[in-house]
């Protein structure tokens, strides 16, 4: 649970007027470090999926629908169900339907009756969809490389994955715990 913020005055002036601004006012100076940590990775998030090396505009695909063919692309041959995908990928089980709907409109997926619940339908990629995917992702991964690569070396880049996935599963524990995140 977040503590109400109350405003805090330190008495480092950060402007010729001798004024501190709102955000210097509001955020606990404890908590400084932690906001722009999560503002950064933020920022680096979405610079990295807008960045124009990669191939996702080329392929005409949103970050959600890579990480549904990614998701598909491991699958078995039969598939996942709607719920399996949603619990795979960074997408909530409400906002998954339309994924799904515009991977389908555009001959990626195909929707296949459950053979064990009548009530469920199974969702693999197509074989036009299994082209795209070979075509796509290798570009991806190329694409990832270069520019992590700029920023890291060997050593920062394992390093940098194995905190990001310390970071992953805190933030899943926390989710299972808390319940379904609102947002």
């Amino acid at each position: 649970m977040v503590k109400e913020s109350k405003e805090v005055i330190s008495p480092k002036q950060s402007s010729p007027s001798g004024q501190l601004s709102l955000a210097e006012r509001v955020i606990e100076p404890a908590d400084r470090p932690f906001t722009e940590a999560a503002r950064a990775l933020l920022k680096a998030g979405f610079l990295l999926s807008n960045h124009p090396l990669r191939p996702n505009q080329a392929f005409d695909l949103t970050v959600a629908q890579i990480d549904v063919l990614r998701t598909l692309a491991g699958a078995e041959a039969e598939g996942f169900s709607c719920s399996e995908i949603a619990d795979k990928t960074l997408i909530t089980k409400g906002g998954i339907t339309g994924i799904l709907d515009r991977l389908e409109a555009r001959g990626l997926i195909k929707r296949i009756p459950s053979r064990n619940d009548r009530r469920s339908v199974l969702v693999r990629l197509s074989a036009k969809g299994v082209e795209l995917y070979r075509k796509f992702y290798p570009e991806l991964a190329r694409s990832n490389r270069y520019l992590l690569e700029r920023a890291f070396n060997p050593e920062q880049m394992k390093e940098f994955s194995n905190l990001l996935d310390l970071l992953n599963r805190s933030l899943e524990t926390r989710e299972r715990k808390d319940g379904e995140v609102q947002g």
